[in-house]
């Protein structure tokens, strides 16, 4: 059917079949898809509001009895008091929940739900009052009576919760029967998709295995050719089998061009192999060093016409540019290779020869130069090496001296340091003395009051000491008294006369006590004088002291600023010691850097040397050292640093200055180093 249809016919053919199947399944599966998205449109806009209002009518009620109960529970405390307000708010919502509920069942046609709603409404009023209540009864009378409303209130709540359950109840069973109706059209739309992608399928696979019988075997024997020809190009085999060109296809019609082509190709390729033999021998004679060789044959092929041309060129250019004889120039090439410079060209005709013998005078006059130079940095080298041995030795003396001046330094310092501490305790003891003689000098004062009290007591004892001796003194002429009566009484005063007897004893005892009182009284006033006249003394020597220890602290305090500004002094010096003798040691390091570098200078100098010498060119034998004047000779051994143990000067005082940080250093012991 389609032997001599073209492939183009054949894919336009197909190309519309196939169309036509993919735009039947589009239709098909665009009509399934808009049935399920006119149901889950239904379901969006005619159930889901409902849903949604429902859940809002949940959560405003809930508001409702959380607010009246946290009124209850805190008796409309101070920050608590708004809940009236709130729930109000709340049951306000709810009704125009409850409208807006009434207004999409109507819409759609869902009127059983009404009644329903105008119920739930009047109970929720009853359920917003009650709890109203309740709140009012908790905050005016208490939890007892409170308690006893929430019993009431109960079962408001449960019914209005019942009622708001099997509302949800009814919308979610609606919404699992639209969701079911949509899963199953989705279902069936998936079923008829699938069926219809088999159908395609199947159409597909009926026309690709007609493609491919059309196509594939006639696209294997044009295959087969292309390859056969392509080994004849690569000079794989000697002849070529022209392609199938029988039918009118796209194929055939190619296959009698190639054809054609391929018979003018085998004509071209066997001339150009002539051609190519004749270039083999061309090259091969240029190889051996044959300049005037020539290309003798000739060919079709611009390409290869183009090459004859480059390759007369390249003879021409050979000839000319480099040399006439090539073997020569080895020659002379390989000698400068084994470092013998003496072979030249006699009679120089191409450029590269004459350049071979102006590089043979070039490296002949780099050599003489380079063997010069070796010696005279040979030369220059041995006596660099013996002025830094003599400079590393100076450097190394001179840091050994440095360094016993630093520990000296430091030891004089550690002393400075100690005698500042001892000074440091010196001022804190005699700061404490001071304070202590101060507090002595407080108590002496404080026990001459005290003595002027005891000697104010001691005169109040004395005369109560007197009273108590004249009542003695009474007691004893009344006692006398009533013994007298006593003895006019006769028998009847027997026991007042005992009476009488023993008042007088404790009158003499009471005398003879108070006279002890006052002798001892007496005794103490002149104790208490004595102690009086020894505390002014102790005040007078306390003084004394004080201004003893004051003299003794100003002189500490004179001899603590002079050992700090020794110190001072003794870190300057101490500093500009160390940083010498670092610059000394940095002095040594570069030393000795240097006396390396000169050691790897006289190296590379006799290496220089040695491989000039081992080279063969004119005049080697010659060769001198340049003679190279000196600007400056440095004398090192004049300059010795001879190392002694530094004496250790006794420290005394520095007055200080303006200027006493600032630390002068003089630049004549770097002049060698600058002169270096």
């Amino acid at each position: 059917m389609f032997k001599n249809t073209t492939i183009r016919s054949t894919m336009m053919i197909f190309s519309s079949i196939i169309i036509i199947v993919a735009i039947s399944n589009m239709v098909i599966s665009y009509l399934n898809l808009s049935s399920v998205n006119k149901k889950v449109e239904s379901q969006a806009n005619d159930v889901l509001p409902i849903s949604f209002e429902l859940l809002a009518l949940e959560k405003n009620t809930i508001q409702i009895q959380q607010w009246l109960t946290d009124i209850s529970a805190t008796r409309g405390a101070e920050g608590y008091d708004d809940g009236f307000s709130e729930a109000k708010v709340y049951f306000e919502k709810a009704n125009k929940n409850i409208d807006r509920l009434i207004e999409l069942n109507k819409l759609n046609n869902h009127l059983e739900q009404i009644p329903i709603l105008d119920s739930f409404r009047n109970d929720l009023k009853s359920f917003y009052e009650m709890g109203y209540k309740m709140a009012e009864v908790y905050i005016k009378d208490g939890p007892e009576f409170g308690n006893k409303m929430m019993e009431k209130f109960d079962p408001y709540a449960t019914k209005i919760t019942t009622q708001l359950q099997k509302m949800i109840s009814y919308e979610e069973e609606i919404n699992r029967s639209l969701e079911k109706d949509i899963v199953d059209s989705v279902h069936a739309s998936l079923t008829i998709s699938i069926l219809l992608g088999f159908l395609l399928l199947i159409v597909l696979t009926i026309i690709f295995v007609s493609l491919y019988y059309k196509t594939v075997p006639k696209i294997e024997a044009f295959e087969h050719g292309l390859k056969d020809f392509f080994r004849f190009l690569n000079k794989e085999t000697k002849e070529v089998v022209l392609l199938d060109d029988s039918t009118d296809d796209d194929i055939g019609q190619m296959s009698k061009v190639i054809n054609e082509n391929i018979k003018k190709t085998q004509k071209d390729i066997l001339r150009d192999s002539e051609f190519i033999a004749d270039v083999t021998r061309f090259v091969n004679e240029l190889k051996s060093g044959n300049m005037l060789a020539k290309i003798e044959k000739d060919t079709d092929s611009q390409d290869l016409k183009e090459l004859r041309k480059l390759l007369i060129e390249l003879q021409d250019y050979l000839e000319h540019t480099i040399a006439r004889d090539l073997n020569r120039l080895l020659d002379i090439l390989s000698s400068f290779s084994r470092y013998d410079y003496t072979p030249r060209f006699e009679n120089a005709y191409g450029k590269v020869a004459v350049a071979v013998n102006e590089l043979g005078d070039a490296i002949t006059s780099m050599l003489i130069e380079n063997k010069s130079n070796g010696l005279t940095l040979e030369q220059n080298s041995k006596t660099l090496m013996n002025n830094v041995h003599e400079l590393s030795n100076s450097s190394t003396s001179a840091a050994a001296s440095l360094e016993q001046t630093a520990a000296a330094l430091e030891e004089i310092t550690s002393t400075i340091k100690n005698d500042n501490v001892k000074v440091n305790q010196m001022s804190q003891y005699a700061n404490e003395l001071s304070s202590s003689s101060t507090k002595g000098q407080t108590l002496a004062s404080q026990t001459t009051n005290a003595m002027d009290e005891i000697n104010d007591k001691v005169t109040a004892i004395n005369e109560a000491i007197s009273v108590i001796d004249q009542i003695a003194f009474q007691t004893n002429i009344l006692s006398l008294n009533a013994a007298v009566e006593a003895a006019t009484a006769g028998e009847a005063g027997k026991g007042f006369a005992v009476v009488a007897q023993e008042v007088r004893n404790l009158a003499s005892r009471s005398a003879e006590a108070a006279k002890e009182i006052k002798d001892l009284v007496e005794d103490a006033t002149l104790k208490a004088n004595s102690g009086k006249t020894i505390a002014s003394e102790m005040i007078e020597g306390y003084n004394g002291l004080n201004e003893n220890i004051a003299k003794t602290l100003e002189l500490i305090k004179d001899v603590e600023s002079s050992s700090k500004e020794q110190l001072a002094g003794i870190s300057q010096i101490n500093d500009a010691v160390t940083s010498l003798d670092k610059q000394t040691q940095q002095n040594a390091e570069v030393a000795s850097v240097t006396k390396t570098i000169a050691e790897s200078t006289q190296t590379i100098a006799h290496t220089v040397v040695e491989n000039a010498n081992a080279k063969d060119f004119k005049g080697k034998d010659t060769v001198v050292a340049k003679k190279v004047e000196l600007a400056h000779q440095v004398n090192v051994s004049s300059s010795t640093v001879t190392t002694s143990k530094p004496k250790i000067v006794e420290p005394r005082p520095i007055k200080t200055t303006t200027n006493s940080n600032t630390i002068i250093s003089s630049n004549n012991d770097n002049d060698e180093w600058e002169s270096f």
